[in-house]
């Protein structure tokens, strides 16, 4: 290449690379090498792409408040870089993207054999942890497809670990064997400097409280949201979980300031939580046992997010409860209807149980949830 087509390429990949630093801000760049040959591995290189990022694009699309990051494969490597490599200059672009800060997070997973036994090499970049590697074995009887699953997960651990806590309690909400949600939110909390607020570890101080509920301990769940707050008051996820929280408990004038004075001083901004504020306001009222003002409230709620399941089934028991059966068939009914919806965030009680405006109940599933089908960021 002559020096002048060489440093118009430099030049023209300088402005291609900021614009990828741009596009990709945020991304998590993923690699996985070729499967070695080995007698019984019967995985090809595109299975194996595909197992390893379908694992983790289930973590990362958990639902949650807190913006994941976009997986993507290395071989997806932008115009910038792309263009680099055609010119022959791909180690003059890296050095260009180190210097304009670009270091994206990386993972890699390689496959190999030793001593005649497999062996996965998780490897990669975090902005959390910096330079992460571990090798991993397969279990007793475990498949290639579970064990690449494995290795997906602990990787998403070092990568994502908010996004891997709220995941692992999604799968064992039902079995409520959180040993290893709590396992993984103690070690990111222990690396976290101790400062008064922090708002990483009141993400993972209010999911204590989430795991509290789910083992009907209500003085544990006040305890751990109290913390989130303390440590993010700007984050309305543990507030409107300790009001959760004050209606299970029966003290519902305490559930109804937190939530108006929530909505008055400082309403969150994702109509989801707004809602959210609004239909645990109307559950402390029907327990008030003042129905006009909870209707009010939860069809403050339905305005703002008319295709939440929770909120409907809350104000069919509302008008069942005011004498009002036909409307509360009607309002159940439509709560069927957006079962196909979007329900909650992973962080929100709400998405969990119902909220018991009876006095003295159990902590109780809710009967909604986010439709198994899809995911949302």
């Amino acid at each position: 290449m002559d020096p002048t087509t060489l440093i118009s390429a430099i030049l023209v990949a300088i402005g291609l690379l900021g614009a990828d630093t741009l596009i990709y801000s945020g991304s998590l760049i993923v690699d996985v090498a070729p499967p070695p040959k080995i007698d019984g591995l019967s995985i090809d290189q595109a299975t194996l792409e595909v197992t390893f990022e379908e694992r983790l694009n289930e973590i990362v699309s958990t639902s949650s408040v807190v913006r994941p990051p976009e997986v993507r494969p290395s071989s997806d490597q932008g115009v910038g870089m792309a263009l680099a490599q055609a010119a022959g200059v791909r180690n003059v672009a890296l050095a260009l993207e180190d210097s304009i800060g670009y270091r994206p997070d990386r993972l890699r997973l390689a496959l190999y054999t030793e001593g005649g036994k497999l062996h996965g090499l998780v490897s990669g970049y975090s902005h959390y942890a910096k330079e992460f590697r571990t090798i991993m074995t397969p279990d007793k009887d475990e498949t290639v497809v579970q064990f690449v699953h494995r290795c997906a997960l602990w990787g998403a651990s070092e990568l994502v670990p908010y996004s891997t806590t709220l995941y692992l309690l999604e799968q064992h909400a039902a079995d409520k064997d959180f040993t290893d949600a709590v396992a993984l939110s103690e070690h990111v909390q222990a690396m976290l400097p101790p400062l008064p607020h922090s708002p990483d570890r009141a993400l993972f101080e209010n999911i204590a409280g989430l795991v509290a509920l789910f083992k009907n301990d209500q003085k544990a769940a006040y305890d751990a949201f109290d913390a989130a707050m303390r440590s993010d008051p700007a984050n309305p996820v543990p507030f409107l979980n300790a009001a959760f929280t004050d209606v299970q408990s029966d003290n519902d004038q305490r559930a109804l300031d937190r939530m108006e004075q929530l909505i008055r001083l400082a309403p969150p901004a994702n109509p989801t939580l707004l809602a959210t504020a609004y239909m645990t306001a109307g559950a402390a009222l029907i327990s008030l046992k003042d129905y006009k003002r909870a209707d009010q409230m939860l069809a403050r709620a339905a305005d703002i997010d008319p295709t939440s399941a929770t909120v409907f089934g809350l104000w069919s028991e509302e008008k069942a409860l005011a004498g009002d059966k036909a409307e509360a068939a009607r309002l159940m009914q439509n709560a069927m209807v957006q079962t196909a919806t979007f329900e909650n965030y992973a962080e929100v009680a709400a998405l969990y149980f119902h909220l018991a405006w009876g006095d003295n109940q159990p902590v109780t599933r809710s009967q909604f949830a986010n439709p198994t089908t899809l995911t949302f960021h």
